[in-house]
């Protein structure tokens, strides 16, 4: 089965640097891999110095390494946006009274506001188990985006049963009308709702099956060696356990190596944040990985420095 890595966290603890870098650690190891950003934000192509689309394309440096970019909001205004539009403008073709209010409880429940995370849903489908990739690294959105995310199977649970509750209003009036008028009814509409909703459940149990198993999924958190940014990630992780989202290894990036005497201003800094990573250690519950500042690397020079302190994909 394909490998899934995800990358979580706050913006800006360079989640985009260390997918890249272990991208190039498994690929330089043999495996096939593809690097994913799911995050609207986007920057992998940046990190490997490469012209990066919604296609995956090769990077630099590993001869199996591969990396794409999508659009969260076009790809669901591509595959489920015209749903919504189509089930309106049946049902007010035949005189039932359904306006948007109808569907706003859908839209108060994440589905459209919520877009993205459906997106990135369904290329996590997409790629789960897939013939072409032994990895797939998923350098995912900002911290509330992700939980969003993980929240999304319980909201279609309702979301989907209040979209089939309207197409079933719908499908009854055009079915009456049908029958009134002597016409048939093929149904390809009302199939076309139900398809496309039930497509969107599947995809939904999918991925909530596959984010808790553990053998083949690991979600990595990244922080910064300060002490808001772990705070912020210790209810991070708290919600992830809750979710059932196994998570066995939190990486503090951008730590310093111990200061030179002769940089005054260093020595502060670098025993502030032995005390954060100290606190941690015993915090968390997870394995601790620090990730050394690189700071004379940036693009691919640094995305291969970084790659030298990550651990193993199992």
């Amino acid at each position: 089965m394909t490998e899934f890595v995800l990358y979580g966290g706050k913006g800006g603890v360079g989640k985009t640097t260390l997918a890249a870098a272990t991208g190039v650690k498994t690929a330089e190891a043999g495996r096939r891999t593809l690097v994913v950003s799911t995050d609207p934000a986007h920057s992998v192509g940046d990190a490997f110095d490469s012209r990066v689309g919604e296609r995956p394309t090769s990077v630099p440096p590993a001869r199996d390494l591969y990396a794409l970019e999508i659009d969260p909001r076009e790809r669901f205004q591509r595959r489920y946006g015209d749903t919504f539009d189509e089930l309106l403008g049946d049902a007010q073709s035949v005189g039932l009274d359904v306006d948007r209010d109808d569907v706003g409880d859908i839209s108060e429940r994440g589905l459209i506001p919520g877009a993205d995370e459906v997106a990135v849903v369904d290329l996590f489908a997409e790629y789960d188990d897939h013939d072409d990739w032994e990895v797939v690294i998923f350098d995912t959105a900002p911290t509330g985006h992700t939980l969003r995310l993980l929240e999304l199977p319980d909201v279609l649970d309702t979301t989907v049963g209040k979209l089939l509750s309207v197409r079933e209003r719908v499908s009854s009036v055009t079915d009456t009308v049908g029958r009134l008028l002597g016409g048939g009814d093929d149904g390809g509409s009302s199939r076309s709702y139900s398809d496309r909703a039930s497509d969107l459940q599947s995809a939904m149990d999918q991925v909530g099956d596959r984010l808790q198993a553990s053998r083949h999924t690991e979600f990595r958190v990244v922080t910064l060696p300060e002490q808001m940014a772990l705070a912020e990630t210790n209810r991070l992780l708290g919600q992830l356990d809750e979710a059932g989202v196994p998570t066995d290894t939190v990486l503090v990036n951008k730590t310093l190596a111990e200061p030179p005497g002769d940089c005054p201003n260093c020595a502060p800094r670098y025993e502030r944040q032995q005390a954060v990573l100290d606190e941690a250690r015993e915090t968390v519950g997870r394995d601790v990985v620090e990730v050394p500042l690189a700071p004379e690397a940036d693009g691919l020079d640094r995305v291969e420095t970084v790659a030298e302190h990550l651990p193993e994909v199992n």
